[in-house]
C-alpha cells in the first residue's frame, strides 16, 4: 500500500513536470490557432552566406537578413531565421471579392503578422552560383495560391550591400476577354541596426522607402527595381512606412484587403517601424505560359560613419550608395519557369 502511494506520487510529479515543460508549446499553438492556421511546423529556409550580408529565404517567400558585425537579424523577430517580411497579394476572380495571400505566419517560431490565407510553398531551389558579379548567389522559390504560381528569385553579390528580390506572377487560369487585376506587397517589418524602433526615410528620386536607426548612421531600405537584366520593370505603385502594425493593417487579413499603402512616412518620432511597396498590376491576358508579369524590389543597407554626413532624402550621395551595391547585376538575365 505504502509503495503505492510512493508510485502514484511519483507518477504525479512527472505529470506535472511534463505539463510544465509543454506550456510554451501548448501556448504558442494556442496563438496560432487564434490567428488562422496550423499549430507549429517548420517552414524550411535556405541560407546564402555572404558578406556584409547573410540571407535566410524561407520556402513561404518570408526573408530574415543579417548584417556583418550586428548580432541581430535586420527584420522581426531577430533572433530567428523565419521573419515578419516577404510577399503578400490580394488576388480573386474578377466577380468576388479579393483574398489577401502571405506567408505562414502560424508556421514561424514568432511572429506579429496579421492572419493572412497562406501560400501554397511548391518547390525551393538550393543556393546556386558563386557570389561573383557574373555568377551571383541565387535562390528560386516557389508558391501557389488560387491559379496562379509566384516566383521570387533571390540574388546576392559577396560584397554588395543590397540584395535584389525579383518577382514573376503567372496566371495559370486566364479569364479571355477580361482584364484581371491583382495587387502585389512586399513588405518587413524592420529591425535596423538592431533596434526595434527607427526615423522613416523616402527619397523620390529612387522610390526608396525603409528606416534610419537612432543615431541615423544605419539606413535599412526596399527600394523598386525599374530595370532588370536590361528588361524595364513596372515601378512600385504606392509605398509606406509607418509603425509595423500599421503596415500589416494597410495589407489586410483573413478577412479582406486592408486600404493599401498611402505614400507616406513617419519621419518622427522614434516609432517601431515596418515598411513595404505595392505594385497595381493588369495580367496581359494571353494564353497560359506567357500571361505573367514581372516586378522587384532591392533590400538595401547602408552604413554611414559620422551622423553629421546623413544624406537627405534625394541626395546624390544616398542615390550613389544605393546604385553602387547594385551595379553588379548589370550583366545577369534570369528568364526560368
Amino acid at each position: 500500500m505504502f509503495e503505492r502511494r510512493i508510485l502514484r506520487g511519483l507518477m504525479l510529479a512527472m505529470a506535472l513536470a511534463l505539463l510544465v515543460a509543454l506550456l510554451p508549446t501548448l501556448a504558442l499553438a494556442e496563438r496560432h490557432a487564434a490567428q488562422g492556421g496550423p499549430g507549429p511546423q517548420a517552414v524550411g529556409h535556405v541560407t546564402i552566406t555572404g558578406n556584409p550580408l547573410t540571407i535566410h529565404v524561407a520556402q513561404d517567400t518570408s526573408i530574415q537578413v543579417f548584417y556583418a558585425g550586428k548580432p541581430d537579424g535586420q527584420v522581426y523577430p531577430p533572433g530567428y531565421d523565419e521573419a515578419d517580411s516577404g510577399a503578400f497579394m490580394w488576388w480573386g476572380p474578377p466577380v468576388a471579392a479579393p483574398t489577401v495571400y502571405g506567408p505562414v505566419w502560424a508556421s514561424h517560431d514568432v511572429s506579429s503578422g496579421n492572419p493572412v490565407v497562406a501560400w501554397s510553398p511548391v518547390t525551393q531551389s538550393t543556393v546556386s552560383g558563386s557570389g561573383t558579379a557574373a555568377d551571383p548567389w541565387e535562390v528560386t522559390t516557389k508558391v501557389w495560391a488560387a491559379g496562379l504560381d509566384v516566383f521570387q528569385w533571390i540574388r546576392y553579390v559577396d560584397g554588395d550591400s543590397c540584395f535584389r528580390v525579383m518577382y514573376t506572377v503567372n496566371n495559370l487560369q486566364p479569364s479571355p476577354g477580361v482584364t484581371e487585376g491583382f495587387t502585389f506587397f512586399h513588405a518587413a517589418d524592420l529591425w535596423p541596426d538592431d533596434s526595434n524602433d527607427g526615423y522613416g526615410f523616402y527619397d523620390a528620386s529612387t522610390g526608396a522607402v525603409g528606416a534610419w536607426n537612432q543615431e541615423k548612421t544605419f539606413l535599412e531600405y526596399l527600394m523598386p527595381v525599374l530595370e532588370d537584366l536590361g528588361y524595364p520593370m513596372p515601378p512600385a505603385s504606392h509605398y509606406q512606412e509607418a509603425g509595423y502594425q500599421l503596415i500589416w493593417n494597410n495589407i489586410g487579413d483573413v478577412t479582406g484587403p486592408g486600404p493599401g499603402f498611402n505614400d507616406t512616412i513617419v519621419a518622427t518620432p522614434f516609432h517601431n517601424t515596418g515598411c513595404g511597396l505595392q505594385w497595381d498590376l493588369n495580367f496581359p491576358g494571353v494564353d497560359p505560359p506567357n500571361d505573367f508579369i514581372e516586378f522587384g524590389v532591392d533590400w538595401c543597407f547602408l552604413e554611414v560613419e559620422e551622423p553629421e554626413f546623413v544624406p537627405e532624402p534625394g541626395s546624390v550621395l544616398l542615390l550613389a550608395g544605393g546604385l553602387m551595391g547594385l551595379a553588379g547585376y548589370a550583366g545577369l538575365r534570369i528568364r526560368k519557369r
